[in-house]
């Protein structure tokens, strides 16, 4: 499970969820006032706008970028994969759980898939805890 190409790939997944996100720093009304993009608009449903927020969110996944994209390149190490994985589980658990007590203003569609979404990446974040396969010393 914790192969290099399965790390790479969450790891890549994780990264385009941040890459998703950056533009609320850049716009942050728009972002606030249009996420998830498709015409939803699920943020104004939470409360008034506040920049400071939406700029804070933008930054702490610019912040997660740098760190997954760093674990992207040394996937090997247990410790490092490992501890990004940890930060985006703790993050991912708390943001699943904040939506689970706050669904009640979307609609069916919207809930399941604002829920189906948050778990998959709280899952995701859990794979990359596991230890990458120990390399079998080489016999000469």
């Amino acid at each position: 499970m914790g192969t290099p190409i399965v790390r790479r790939t969450v790891l890549g997944i994780l990264a385009v969820a941040c890459v998703y996100h950056v533009w609320a720093y850049f716009a942050p009304r728009t972002w606030y006032e249009t996420f998830p993009g498709i015409g939803r608009g699920w943020l104004l449903r939470l409360g008034p706008y506040n920049e400071h927020l939406v700029k804070d969110t933008a930054a702490l996944y610019l912040a997660m970028l740098v760190v997954t994209l760093a674990a992207w390149r040394y996937v090997d190490s247990n410790r490092y994969v490992q501890t990004v994985g940890a930060a985006w589980l703790a993050f991912n658990v708390f943001h699943l759980l904040y939506h689970l007590q706050h669904l009640g203003m979307y609609s069916t569609g919207e809930r399941v898939a604002i829920v189906s979404l948050l778990s998959a990446l709280t899952l995701l974040s859990a794979v990359l805890l596991t230890p990458s396969p120990s390399r079998a010393p080489k016999n000469s």
